[in-house]
């Protein structure tokens, strides 16, 4: 993505609760959906909005793991009918996941660097700052 990237902020209106991942997710992913958007939630960027793209880099994790699982069993090179070697066709499909995954992790502050932004530093610092003491006791 060229030029800069919006500040994330913690806004009214975002999601109390972390919503049961989509139906046409694989059940493989409900770890990765459950880390994820309690993450988002925690720092108050979970809004109704926000799921589709999180649903996209969930399901781009999924497409990744079966493209990379299919690589190891075959191997990178695979043959065609008449025996000529060639790449295996789930390594294209690997790449274009894998840039779909690292692109939404960064705009969604997933990543080392997505959070190191100046916005979403400020933003996780108001979360922390607003967090009640008491909400792990559940007073």
């Amino acid at each position: 993505m060229r030029g800069r990237r919006p500040t994330l902020k913690a806004v009214d209106g975002g999601l109390n609760r972390v919503p049961p991942m989509p139906s046409h997710l694989p059940e493989s992913c409900l770890d990765d959906w459950r880390t994820t958007t309690a993450d988002l939630q925690g720092r108050g960027l979970l809004l109704p909005a926000v799921l589709p793209v999180v649903a996209e880099y969930i399901g781009g994790l999924a497409i990744a793991r079966e493209c990379r699982a299919a690589i190891f069993k075959d191997g990178p090179i695979v043959r065609t009918a008449q025996g000529n070697p060639k790449p295996h066709p789930a390594a294209n499909m690997l790449k274009s996941q894998g840039e779909l995954v690292a692109r939404l992790a960064a705009e969604l502050g997933l990543t080392a660097l997505g959070r190191s932004r100046a916005g979403i530093r400020d933003q996780e610092r108001k979360a922390d700052a607003a967090a009640d003491p008491f909400d792990e006791f559940g007073l």
